[in-house]
């Protein structure tokens, strides 16, 4: 009998080793921040409340419907996709919270999708302490492309120096004007672009700003800002903010008779919402795009963004309220980077290798849009597309991918 119970302890001992080798890649997977064997979560902290949450409502709506389009077809190798949403409520303070909590529930795999210069700031030093990748927020602030600085960010969109160029360099170029001034945001990204047009002007043209003004952060009084300017004789107005922001400070310009005054507006003013916003006449309202129309079917980036939202709302069951507008597209955008970063890194699913592939492994196409980190750089996209609000087909485009 005792011979008997040796051989059967070692049949259970040689099954409990097998067993164990079988489960030595996923055990390796599993303790990786934010992997499991069933799903992969990334975190994300953004504007869900207050004046600017739809353009957080908006660019979460794109990354989900990516998710939930290679969801359906079974996941990145049998795991599930998952997006753990926090609201900031585009307040500093609230997303240095929340970047704190993903630092210490280390339950992320990576920080995605969010919204704003201000929160950026924040966020940024207490994820790179933490070797947490920082990717796709929305802001073209130059601080976050100083790849030495934040070696663990990955920007998908132009910086708003980039998005600064092309609106001046048409105002000057083709319209012929040199007058200009600013109505900005009285924080860190409205000082920040500050300095970008200065630059630009000085540096590209020989040409200073005649006037400028502030509103505060998160505010609807925004009227006072605009009355400075009246006495400048301008020829163009950069007004940095949001859509809530600009369209009233435009309106109330075209209310007081100054409708010749060349009105721009970076990406972030969430260009769907300020379109309609806006009175007529709309010929002088110009907007920077960093991302194709979404409404521009020829190309397949676009098609499949659509069909995967359209997808989305049909299982909620609210088909009839689906939007395609940029910023949902740049959140689908970046929902396909993701799932393409995770398929490049095979069983090695951990922060580190989500950046190498990121960075070295050359350009990363997503259906016919292409990102590609040159060498030292953070920076994945050039692309920026001027619209002009009063002709649907008046646009010119710089850094096609």
């Amino acid at each position: 009998m005792a011979v008997q119970r040796t051989k059967t302890e070692r049949i259970l001992v040689g099954l409990l080793l097998a067993c164990l080798m079988a489960l030595l890649p996923l055990s390796s997977a599993m303790t990786a921040p934010g992997v499991s064997g069933e799903k992969i979560v990334f975190g994300q902290s953004a504007c869900f409340s207050g004046h600017n949450k739809l353009l957080g409502l908006r660019y979460r709506q794109g990354i989900l419907a990516a998710f939930a389009e290679r969801n359906r077809l079974g996941g990145v190798n049998g795991r599930m996709l998952e997006l753990a949403s926090h609201d900031d409520g585009y307040e500093p303070k609230k997303a240095i919270a929340n970047a704190k909590r993903f630092v210490s529930e280390n339950d992320v795999l990576a920080v995605i999708g969010g919204v704003g210069t201000p929160t950026a700031r924040q966020i940024a030093p207490v994820l790179l302490s933490a070797g947490i990748p920082f990717v796709g927020h929305v802001t073209g602030a130059n601080f976050l492309h100083d790849s030495k600085k934040f070696p663990n960010v990955l920007n998908l969109r132009a910086s708003y120096i980039q998005e600064i160029k092309v609106l001046v360099d048409h105002i000057v170029r083709v319209k012929g004007k040199r007058r200009f001034g600013i109505i900005y945001q009285e924080d860190v990204f409205g000082r920040s672009v500050l300095r970008d047009y200065e630059k630009v002007l000085k540096e590209n043209h020989d040409i200073p700003i005649l006037a400028k003004t502030t509103f505060s952060r998160n505010t609807h009084a925004v009227y006072a800002s605009f009355f400075p300017m009246m006495k400048a004789d301008l020829d163009s107005i950069l007004i940095v903010g949001t859509s809530e922001t600009n369209y009233k400070i435009i309106n109330l310009a075209r209310d007081l008779g100054y409708g010749n005054i060349f009105m721009a507006n970076l990406s972030f003013a969430l260009p769907h919402e300020l379109r309609k916003m806006v009175n007529k006449p709309k010929e002088r309202v110009l907007v920077t795009e960093v991302v194709p129309s979404a409404d521009d079917t020829s190309r397949l980036i676009v098609q499949n963004y659509r069909r995967a939202l359209r997808a989305e709302a049909e299982l909620q069951k609210k088909k009839d309220s689906v939007v395609f507008e940029t910023v949902s597209l740049e959140g689908y955008i970046l929902g396909r980077f993701v799932i393409s970063m995770l398929e490049r890194m095979g069983d090695d699913l951990t922060r580190e290798n989500f950046m190498k592939q990121a960075l070295s492994a050359g350009p990363i196409a997503i259906d016919d849009w292409l990102i590609e980190f040159k060498p030292g750089s953070n920076s994945g996209s050039s692309y920026v597309r001027l619209v002009n609000f009063g002709s649907q087909d008046s646009k010119t485009e710089r850094g096609e991918p």
